[in-house]
């Protein structure tokens, strides 16, 4: 039996304008492009349900700072981030709608939850070490490397998977930051 998200979306069951009426009443919350109800857990599963209606199908994959609030390792962006794999064949409009990048991406690196299909948290963490620049995302980093035991062997074999990786260099040190961050008894990254 497959589980069935809590998050309610608009126009599924009822319509925008009652699932807002709830919100003011108490009983459900905001999340993503849906709603919660106030006493269901908040879970990745429920995040990626929510960001469902934003996405064209599962070729789209959510990833960067969508996927880490997916995964819970901070606040949910204001606008969804999202990958496609080179092999897929999604029309040029639909990619600049979406602001997709095209990446290499293997199926170990993807994970899916419910209809959506977001970055492992592996994966998730090199890109945002490899891409973003924003001032918190050291933070952001340590509390993936914490919540998913991620260690620092993991991070050198994702990191040599792919030799020619762009800003590898840049990525092991804020890595190496975000480790020294968790516990100082973390060893550090070898390279």
């Amino acid at each position: 039996m497959t589980a069935r998200s809590a998050v309610m979306l608009p126009g599924s069951i009822v319509s925008e304008s009652e699932l807002r009426a709830a919100t003011l009443d108490g009983e459900l919350v905001p999340l993503g492009d849906g709603f919660l109800p106030i006493d269901a857990p908040l879970t990745p599963y429920e995040r990626a349900a929510s960001l469902a209606p934003a996405l064209l199908d599962r070729r789209v994959v959510v990833a960067d700072r969508s996927a880490a609030w997916v995964w819970g390792w901070g606040r949910q962006p204001p606008a969804v981030t999202t990958c496609v794999s080179i092999t897929a064949r999604i029309p040029s409009p639909d990619r600049r709608r979406l602001r997709t990048r095209e990446v290499v991406i293997e199926n170990d690196e993807l994970r899916t939850l419910g209809a959506v299909c977001v970055t492992a948290p592996l994966r998730t963490l090199v890109d945002l070490a490899r891409h973003d620049r924003g001032r918190d995302v050291v933070g952001i980093l340590a509390a993936g490397l914490l919540a998913h035991a991620v260690t620092a062997q993991q991070i050198d074999a994702e990191l040599d998977r792919r030799p020619r990786l762009s800003f590898a260099r840049p990525a092991r040190a804020l890595l190496r930051d975000a480790l020294v961050l968790c516990s100082t008894d973390q060893p550090l990254l070898t390279r």
